[in-house]
């Protein structure tokens, strides 16, 4: 027998001996357990949170390059879903493909709200947080984050103009 684990018992998987939180949300202070990381899954994010009274589990965004999706256990809670709150309860389902809305779960009850949350784990990944005006872009473990308001669009044709002008001057420069 390999020395992998491959089964998490229920009382491994609510000990919540993690806690993920997010720098631009102080209200994102939420225990956990990383389901993913125990078995050794590397394609695959999935967890089992608890969402403390009144808290967040994240901060309003969408993902370019990974699904998200959330499965709730027990308690109730709010998800934003492209500026529409909805109320979710135990059985609940909700899932985002790529490229989809911006979105944020919320537990604004007295009692905490515990779900599955996950998602595929690609190597490169871009976050928008439109509420903050703010873009992430990860690949691995290095992120890098810009304010929206700086972006300056660049059409097809001028981007193959610097790529002309970059490759020419790498020409000369040989």
């Amino acid at each position: 027998m390999g020395d992998k684990v491959h089964i998490i018992r229920a009382e491994k998987a609510f000990e919540f001996k993690h806690t993920m939180s997010h720098t631009w949300n102080p209200d994102t202070i939420v225990p956990g357990t990383q389901l993913d990381r125990m078995v050794g899954l590397e394609r695959t994010r999935i967890s089992v949170i608890r969402i403390p009274a009144g808290g967040d589990a994240s901060v309003y965004h969408s993902l370019e390059c990974e699904e998200e999706w959330i499965y709730i256990l027990r308690g109730q809670g709010v998800i934003d879903i492209d500026d529409q709150e909805h109320l979710l309860g135990p059985g609940d389902f909700v899932g985002f493909p790529v490229c989809s809305v911006p979105h944020q779960l919320k537990n604004p009850f007295k009692k905490s709200l515990v779900c599955l949350i996950g998602g595929s784990r690609c190597e490169v990944n871009i976050a928008d947080f439109p509420r903050l005006g703010k873009r992430m872009f990860r690949r691995g473990d290095t992120m890098e984050i810009y304010d929206t308001a700086d972006a300056v669009e660049s059409a097809p044709a001028d981007l193959d103009e610097i790529i002309t002008t970059n490759y020419r001057k790498s020409l000369r420069n040989k």
